[in-house]
């Protein structure tokens, strides 16, 4: 073990793989709502970027809904995003639990929640958790 317990290591988040029913499909609906990038795409993956170089790698694969990203960003970022879901007519919530339909959370910056093309469960919020 190169660090021992305890000690400060720098750690990010690196990449993430995204099972999609249409790879392609789920990386427009990224681009368009959240903001992402194309990035260099290779094998089966295509590939986007976040603002902070994270790498969303799309592939075919079975989908799970359980799956849950956020995506932290500016109160400009998160008004375009949430007028996206709006003129795609896709249907988001103010809580987790798919109550307050077509609202948007205030309560600890803005939030709202989300599903992409393959089910998979997203949120977009302006102010971080911790």
């Amino acid at each position: 073990m190169a660090e021992t317990i305890g000690q400060a290591v720098a750690v990010s988040f690196n990449h993430t793989i995204i099972g999609a029913h249409d790879p392609a499909v789920s990386a427009e609906f990224y681009r368009v709502v959240i903001g992402a990038r194309d990035a260099p795409g290779w094998g089966v993956f295509t590939n986007l970027i976040l603002d902070d170089q994270t790498l969303l790698q799309f592939a075919a694969a079975p989908v799970n809904d359980s799956v849950h990203m956020a995506f932290l960003m500016s109160e400009a970022e998160f008004h375009r995003g949430l007028r996206m879901l709006q003129q795609l007519e896709v249907q988001y919530w103010a809580d987790p639990r798919m109550e307050r339909p077509g609202e948007v959370s205030e309560e600890a910056g803005l939030r709202v929640y989300f599903r992409d093309p393959s089910g998979h469960f997203l949120e977009m919020l302006t102010q971080p958790y911790v």
